[in-house]
């Protein structure tokens, strides 16, 4: 009886566990970043980051990427309702910017992992594109 019970027990542990990582696994966190770019004298390019603005939190990549990109075309359409210079590319909105040095703005709307933020304040690691990241680990029972 108490081998049975036991079992029972290692089994519902199991069991939760898997379903946990399969959750952890799959969602995905759509976010807003904002920048800046300006180009001197040289015709150096120069990027300031100005925000980063979680949206909204999915359980497919798939429905992330199309929130993305009907975000941008939101942001967009509300651009040219002010007359401002919008371009709007995939889930990148850029603009024209009057009365500062940095010309350009851009807003880019970008699927993550949840376990991913891609502010990376307090991160040590990169992601692929030089970005830095913060990761949540998930210990593994052996």
């Amino acid at each position: 009886m108490m081998r049975l019970r036991q079992a029972s027990a290692i089994a519902a542990l199991s069991l939760l566990a898997s379903v946990t990582t399969v959750n952890a696994k799959g969602a995905w966190v759509l976010w807003k970043h904002s920048y800046e770019v300006w180009v001197d004298s040289n015709k150096a390019d120069h990027r300031r980051d100005v925000a980063w603005k979680k949206v909204a939190a999915m359980p497919a990549k798939s429905g992330c990427e199309e929130r993305a990109v009907s975000e941008a075309r939101a942001e967009y359409d509300a651009l040219a309702g002010t007359r401002t210079r919008a371009t709007l590319t995939g889930a990148q909105v850029g603009f024209d910017q009057r009365h500062t040095r940095f010309t350009r703005g851009y807003r880019r709307f970008e699927c993550w992992p949840d376990t991913v933020d891609p502010r990376g304040a307090k991160g040590k690691e990169s992601s692929p594109d030089g970005r830095r990241v913060r990761r949540i680990l998930f210990a593994r029972a052996e």
